[in-house]
């Protein structure tokens, strides 16, 4: 393979790798200061209520971190091949912090400032993160390889959200300011939260939509035949 058929192949991942990083570290450095003045709009409520609702905002948010930073190594096929036992202790810990995070999830999601929206937004995401992580655990339990590796494309898919989450986040608002005075009255607060309320399904929506697509594309007789010629796996992600 030459290097230009490897960079191609290798970008998606290495681009999901860095997202996930970058994400990882903005969206906890806030939390880290454990001062909420430095949280943002759809977070700082959570400061001034109850215990359980401010330390389940913060188990989501290092739980969901975890899993974002792990995710891309279950990937790699070298390194699962080369460092099994790491491979399987990464995983555990993968699926135990989606545990934690979609549990916490419940916690937060009433009362979230986006409404009812908002909160169903969340609240089905978290029933699938759950879902698709009790799958790829019960899979690999039996022995099931192949529906194992299907499950993890979906559950990262839903873990990914965290990054997407942010994009869509930061490029809704970039569209809406032009309007913040004739729309919004002037008033961000409101601008940030019809947005939000949009970005809680655009974030996982359309990620769950691709990774079936990927997984349809893996399961191709093409892509099936083209894998045992080259003793290779194509690329989940």
């Amino acid at each position: 393979m030459n290097k230009n058929n490897s960079f191609k192949k290798n970008f998606p991942w290495v681009l999901m790798a860095f997202l996930a990083v970058v994400v990882t570290i903005i969206a906890l450095a806030p939390y880290i200061t454990f001062n909420s003045e430095n949280f943002n709009n759809a977070t700082k409520r959570y400061a001034t209520e109850s215990t359980l609702r401010y330390v389940g905002l913060f188990v989501h948010a290092f739980a969901g971190g975890i899993a974002l930073l792990l995710g891309p190594f279950q990937f790699l096929d070298g390194f699962r091949k080369r460092r099994p036992v790491v491979h399987r202790w990464m995983g555990r810990i993968y699926l135990v912090s989606i545990l934690l995070g979609g549990l916490s999830a419940f916690v937060i999601a009433p009362g979230m400032i986006s409404g009812l929206v908002g909160e169903v937004g969340l609240m089905s995401l978290a029933v699938l993160w759950l879902w698709t992580g009790w799958n790829a655990y019960s899979s690999i339990r039996k022995g099931d390889v192949k529906s194992h590796r299907e499950w993890m494309i979906r559950s990262f898919a839903l873990t990914f959200a965290a990054a997407t989450l942010r994009l869509w986040l930061g490029t809704l608002i970039a569209t809406q300011l032009p309007f913040l005075q004739t729309k919004y009255a002037g008033d961000f607060d409101a601008l940030f939260v019809e947005v939000y309320r949009v970005v809680m399904w655009l974030c996982w929506v359309p990620n769950i939509i691709i990774a079936e697509m990927i997984i349809q594309r893996r399961r191709s007789p093409k892509v099936v035949a083209s894998t045992g010629q080259n003793n290779t796996q194509v690329q989940s992600i």
